[in-house]
């Protein structure tokens, strides 16, 4: 069954990421001069964005049925990845000075191919020890793409250089590479211990409501904002779609600045 609560989540933040790549395109590629979208404010909204679309995935994986063939556990998360392909190849077609490689899209299939392989595995570890283990790994690793260990502003150690020359290999795991250029790039780490918290934050639901005797996550997921949930459940031709429509709507109301 569909939980009605994750697909209105789900189409929310479509909804903000629409909105944000509006704002993106109308600044970068029309010469908008809206400072407040190039400060923290507007680095905040694109991370909600990001995290809220990892999270939710990560938290849909935990669904799954245990008895569900690891092929057809993986089919959805190779579907993700051709899309993420894809986006990849038309971006260096069309728009070769602002390339999208390793985008959200080609992590989200790869967590999701990883997740399903794992998920035995995964299923054995406590869901509470797991949601504690990925925030700390997270805390550690999220500013590893910039050459250091920490969180934010919180920098607990720099790395050394040498790791950060060794090609795409080392950019899709993280240690990403001083020429690498993408307008969206989401290494394997630290971003699969978001996608694994989320994993687990949906088994300790299901523990939990397993221990009240109930199947499935508590009520109250089943409902939803219905035109939220409906976009939602559309969110991976959403966002293949939106950006093209984005550009095409803004061509015609304002031509060429």
């Amino acid at each position: 069954m569909r939980y009605r609560l994750i697909d209105t989540f789900r189409g929310f933040s479509l909804i903000s990421m629409i909105l944000f790549h509006t704002c993106w395109d109308l600044v970068h590629l029309y010469g908008f001069d809206w400072p407040w979208f190039l400060t923290h404010r507007g680095y905040v909204w694109q991370q909600s964005i990001c995290w809220a679309f990892i999270l939710i995935s990560g938290f849909s994986m935990g669904l799954q049925k245990e008895d569900r063939p690891a092929a057809d556990a993986c089919r959805h998360g190779l579907t993700v990845l051709a899309a993420g392909i894809l986006v990849t190849a038309v971006t260096l077609v069309f728009m070769p000075e602002k390339p999208i490689i390793f985008g959200v899209l080609f992590f989200l299939g790869i967590a999701m191919i990883v997740t399903a392989v794992s998920r035995s595995t995964l299923r054995k570890i406590s869901p509470r020890a797991g949601m504690l283990c990925c925030s700390i790994l997270i805390f550690i690793l999220r500013n590893i793409n910039h050459g250091s260990l920490g969180f934010e502003n919180i920098v607990l150690c720099r790395l050394p250089d040498f790791l950060y020359q060794h090609g795409l290999l080392a950019t899709f795991f993280g240690l990403q590479d001083k020429t690498f250029i993408s307008t969206d790039y989401f290494s394997f780490f630290p971003w699969y211990f978001l996608f694994l918290k989320g994993f687990f934050l949906c088994r300790n639901l299901l523990k939990r409501n397993a221990k009240k005797g109930k199947a499935g996550l508590p009520e109250f997921f089943e409902r939803g904002i219905e035109p939220l949930a409906a976009l939602g459940e559309r969110s991976l031709l959403v966002y293949l779609l939106h950006q093209p429509l984005i550009l095409l709507v803004l061509s015609l109301a304002l031509g060429a600045r």
